[in-house]
């Protein structure tokens, strides 16, 4: 496997990385990995998680015979932009600019590009290829429902966590009423950002994006997955509690073209297996403690089969 770092000429310069095949001199399906919310780097990792998520994604995509993209967002990293004036429409362009890049590159079939697009990617990528299509989307871990309802059912299920806390730390939470501040406290932010139309605003003193929450709340993946004509592979895991592992179904039953599905058993958000519960108050010391395990080996099995076939699709 080789690696070549490029540029994708976006309205701000994409640093990104591409790996080919080793010696194979001939035009090759490729696949764009489009990660999650934050400021992970093209790689998949941060300062907080370190997870090489995406690195392992290309290495094994490359192994089986596919070039891959991955890029930094706008603002992060190598990348040019601000990311803290970034909207989910600015993440929508950029990406499109990323599979002109792959579709317009010498090594590249550009009839056999799929789209692979993990938590935020994952709901991203239907409009992407509405905007620019491709032979497929490999969806990991994706909604199926405006954001509206998502991001609100992830606040409410840390709330009921702190509600039901037992010993010394839940009868604090109680006595300090916790929740009921933290319930207070996310609406008047909600209603502040909602109301403003400033790109970037300050609560308490940190920065908030607040025009990529707007978008965001505005968003539904709904609308464009119902315009997805192209073949879907949808796949979340039974321990994610990010987002709920049924609508890996939903989105596949939701998409008009040819679709699959599939929930791997005790496998998470960020696609590696644990056996226990997740809990939304410790979900960051819980990912932490497993970063040193691979991806998910039943997940690579199913998406290996998966591209390969949908890779001879006809050109887009």
């Amino acid at each position: 496997m080789n690696e070549e770092k490029v540029i994708i000429d976006a309205k701000y310069p994409l640093a990104a990385t591409m790996s080919f095949p080793e010696a194979n001199k001939q035009k090759l399906p490729g696949v764009l990995l489009i990660q999650g919310t934050g400021k992970s780097d093209r790689d998949g990792n941060d300062k907080r998680l370190k997870m090489n998520l995406h690195k392992e994604l290309a290495d094994f995509l490359t192994t089986v015979g596919f070039v891959t993209l991955r890029y930094d967002k706008r603002g992060t990293h190598e990348s040019g932009g601000n990311y803290d004036e970034m909207g989910v429409y600015d993440l929508i362009d950029d990406a499109e600019e990323a599979v002109k890049f792959l579709k317009n590159h010498p090594r590249v079939d550009e009839g056999k590009v799929i789209i692979l697009g993990h938590s935020e990617g994952a709901m991203l990528a239907p409009v992407v290829h509405q905007q620019s299509p491709v032979a497929g989307l490999v969806l990991l871990a994706g909604a199926a429902e405006p954001s509206k309802d998502l991001l609100p059912r992830q606040f409410a299920m840390a709330m009921k966590e702190i509600e039901a806390t037992r010993g010394l730390k839940g009868w604090l939470f109680r006595v300090l009423k916790v929740a009921k501040k933290a319930r207070k406290q996310n609406q008047a932010l909600m209603e502040k950002v909602m109301t403003s139309t400033k790109p970037v605003m300050r609560i308490r003193g940190a920065k908030l994006n607040a025009k990529w929450l707007r978008e965001q709340m505005e968003f539904n993946v709904c609308d464009y997955l119902t315009e997805t004509h192209c073949p879907v592979l949808a796949i979340t895991g039974d321990k994610d509690i990010q987002v709920p592992p049924d609508h890996a179904r939903i989105i596949a039953e939701m998409v008009p073209g040819e679709s699959e599905w599939h929930v791997i058993p005790d496998m998470n958000h960020i696609l590696r297996k644990y056996e226990r519960d997740h809990t939304m108050l410790g979900l960051m010391k819980e990912y932490k403690r497993m970063l040193d395990q691979p991806l998910d080996r039943e997940l690579l099995e199913k998406l290996e089969k998966w591209v390969v076939r949908y890779s001879k699709a006809d050109a887009v």
